[in-house]
C-alpha cells in the first residue's frame, strides 16, 4: 500500500513522472508543478501545473489505503477544482487555458481494492485519471474506456484482479515492438503509424501473431509503455534497454502477476500431467471467485486465457501444455521464484530467442528504419 504523502513525494521529486503526467495534458517540461497551493476559501490543492500565471491542470492526490468513503470525497474535490477553473476563481490572479484539466491522481492498488469499482462514479467532464504503478512508478491514464470496461465488469458480475491486459500477442512480441519504437524515437521520428509499421518493418519478423501487431500496440499503450504517438514514456525508453529476460521479468513483477499466480495456484504445484481443458480451468478459476466471470482471464469464451497459457509456455517456459490433447504440466512455480530463478529457467529456452534473434539481424541494416 502507497500513502498520500508518498505519492505525492514521488510526483514532486520525480522528473520522470512529472514528464508523463505533462505528455498526458500535452504540455513540455517549460510547465512547474506547484506544491500545496492554496485557492478560494482557505482549501490546498495538492499540485497547480503552470507556465507563470496560466494554469493548465490542478491535481489531487490519493493513497491506495482509501476506502469508498476517501475516494467519494476525492471526487467531490476534483468537482470544486473543476468549478474554480470553469468561473476563474484563484487568489494568485491565475488564468486557466481553455483546455484545463483536473487530475485525479492515485496508485495501481485503488483499482483492486474490493470495496467499490471506480468505472461506477460520476466525474467532472474536464476531470482525467492518472494511475502511478506501485510496483515501478510507471504513470498512465485510465481512460473513459478503462472506466465502461471496470463498470461493465459489475454489471456482467465479474471479478477484477488486475486493471492491466494483454490479448492476443506475446511478451516477446511485446518485448521487440517497444525496442524498435525506441530505435525509431531515437533515430527522430515524432510519431508512429500503426499500419504502416508492421506492414512495412514488422511483419518481416513472422511471428506466432505476425499479421496481428496492433494487439502488441494496444497491449504496450494499456500498460503506459508508449503515449498516444505510440513512441515510449520515460518507463517505456528504459524498458527497452532491459535484455529480454529482464523485460518479462518486469511484466510479471510490476503487470500480469495476478493472473499467472492464481493460474499457478490452481494447478497446484501438480508437476505431473493435468487433463484440463480451457472449460475446465475457467470452471475451477470461477469456483474461487464465488462462481463469478474473471475479467480479462475467463471472459471473452476463454481468449483471455488461452494467451496467458500461451504466455506460461512460451515467454516463461514455467508449464508445457498441449493445446489439442489438454494435457498441462507444471514445470516449475514462477510465483515462488526470484528474479535469478525465473531467468535461469526462461534462459535460451522457448521459441523467443530465435525471433529476437531475427528481429536483430533485421534492424542492423540501418536503412530500414
Amino acid at each position: 500500500m502507497m500513502a498520500e504523502e508518498v505519492l505525492q513525494e514521488k510526483i514532486r521529486s520525480n522528473n520522470d513522472i512529472q514528464e508523463e503526467i505533462l505528455s498526458i495534458i500535452d504540455c513540455d517540461n517549460s510547465y512547474s508543478f506547484i506544491s500545496e497551493d492554496q485557492y478560494i476559501n482557505g482549501i490546498y490543492v495538492d499540485f497547480t501545473i503552470a507556465k507563470g500565471n496560466k494554469v493548465k491542470a490542478i491535481v489531487e492526490c490519493k493513497g491506495s489505503n482509501i476506502g469508498v468513503n476517501d475516494y467519494v470525497r476525492g471526487i467531490g474535490q476534483i468537482t470544486t477544482y473543476d468549478y474554480f477553473a470553469k468561473n476563474n476563481l484563484s487568489i494568485k490572479n491565475y488564468e486557466y487555458d481553455k483546455d484545463y484539466s483536473i487530475l485525479f491522481c492515485f496508485p495501481s492498488g485503488v483499482i483492486l481494492n474490493r470495496n467499490f469499482n471506480i468505472g461506477l462514479f460520476p466525474y467532472p467532464e474536464k476531470s482525467r485519471i492518472i494511475e502511478l504503478n506501485e510496483g515501478n512508478d510507471n504513470i498512465r491514464e485510465i481512460t473513459k474506456t478503462d472506466l465502461e470496461t471496470f463498470a461493465e465488469s459489475i454489471k456482467n458480475d465479474k471479478v477484477t484482479i488486475s486493471q492491466y491486459y494483454i490479448r492476443d500477442t506475446r511478451l516477446y512480441e511485446l518485448y521487440i515492438l517497444l525496442h524498435y519504437l525506441q530505435l525509431r524515437k531515437m533515430s527522430g521520428a515524432e510519431e508512429i503509424n500503426r499500419t504502416q509499421t508492421e506492414e512495412n518493418e514488422l511483419r518481416k519478423i513472422g511471428t506466432q501473431d505476425n499479421r496481428n501487431w496492433r494487439n502488441a500496440f494496444i497491449a504496450l499503450t494499456s500498460l503506459g509503455l508508449i503515449g498516444k504517438n505510440n513512441l515510449p514514456t520515460s518507463k517505456g525508453a528504459y524498458y527497452s534497454t532491459l535484455n529480454f529476460n529482464e523485460f518479462i521479468y518486469e511484466m510479471y513483477k510490476c503487470y500480469i502477476n495476478p493472473y499467472i499466480d492464481v493460474l499457478i495456484e490452481l494447478f497446484n504445484d501438480n508437476y505431473d500431467y493435468i487433463d484440463l481443458g480451457y472449460d475446465k480451468i475457467s470452471e475451477a478459476l470461477e469456483k474461487k471467485f464465488d462462481g463469478k466471470k474473471v475479467l480479462f482471464l475467463t471472459d471473452s469464451d476463454n481468449r483471455y486465457l488461452f494467451i496467458w497459457l500461451k504466455i506460461m509456455r512460451f515467454d516463461f517456459c514455467c508449464i508445457l501444455f498441449d493445446p489439442i490433447s489438454k494435457m498441462l504440466k507444471m514445470m516449475y512455480n514462477i510465483s515462488q521464484c526470484n528474479s535469478r530463478t525465473i531467468v535461469d529457467n526462461i534462459l535460451n529456452k522457448g521459441i523467443a530467442k530465435n525471433y529476437i534473434n531475427k528481429y536483430k539481424c533485421l534492424i542492423k541494416d540501418k536503412s530500414r528504419l
